[in-house]
């Protein structure tokens, strides 16, 4: 019982943190919405008609992603007889709410030209922020993890965005590149062994496993 008890609090803590990180989206939305109009109402002049063409709201729903991630950007305008997306990545048309997805690479700056049928003109901007991705191993394998002294262990592994990879101790330079790459070698002594791919902007990523040496004489490293 005491052990279903832990399980239940765990998962209802993980329930709440995914709340707050749903929370937390949604309000720095609703926050750069709010932003993005405030700014709209401050630059307006106050002599435009009510058909002037107008930019009601114009944003991302997160201004930072991962690369590799997708982003959603929104848009609403009045009174428009013409628009236009810089860099054109969607097709964008006269609507009051409208949503589409991109995925940028780098960070970008995105701007929306609205024309009126009376000749006014708006336009609004906003950039997303791309960071790079962290590596990530997809897969690691590894032979055996108890051999005799003097037999061969035969470790394979996966990763992606990564520029390098290690395998510490030994310090030997493995592929960073593929799906699946495999090593061979020979453990003298029980060793904690670690993979390590590195990737852009400092970001590391690790894993660890132990080859033991079985039989009379073994050490532990």
């Amino acid at each position: 019982m005491k052990r279903i008890g832990v399980v239940l609090q765990l998962a209802l803590a993980v329930a709440i943190a995914q709340l707050g990180w749903t929370w937390l989206q949604r309000h720095d939305a609703d926050l750069r919405i709010r932003h993005f109009l405030e700014g709209r109402r401050a630059d307006s002049p106050a002599s435009r008609s009510g058909t002037a063409v107008r930019i009601t709201q114009f944003y991302a729903r997160a201004g930072e992603i991962v690369e590799g991630e997708r982003d959603v950007i929104c848009y609403g305008v009045e009174n428009v007889r013409a628009l236009r997306l810089d860099p054109p990545v969607a097709n964008v048309s006269p609507a009051l709410v409208r949503c589409f997805s991109v995925e940028p690479t780098r960070d970008t700056s995105y701007t929306l030209f609205a024309d009126g049928s009376d000749g006014s003109r708006d336009e609004a901007s906003f950039a997303i922020r791309v960071r790079p991705a962290p590596p990530l191993f997809r897969m690691m394998a590894v032979s055996d993890k108890a051999i005799p002294a003097g037999e061969v262990v035969t470790v394979c592994y996966g990763v992606e965005h990564a520029t390098g990879v290690v395998l510490h101790p030994i310090g030997w330079r493995l592929p960073a590149s593929g799906s699946k790459n495999c090593v061979r070698f020979y453990p003298k002594a029980t060793t904690d062994f670690t993979l390590i791919a590195s990737g852009t902007a400092g970001l590391e990523a690790r894993e660890r496993f132990r080859v033991a040496i079985t039989g009379p004489g073994s050490t532990r490293r």
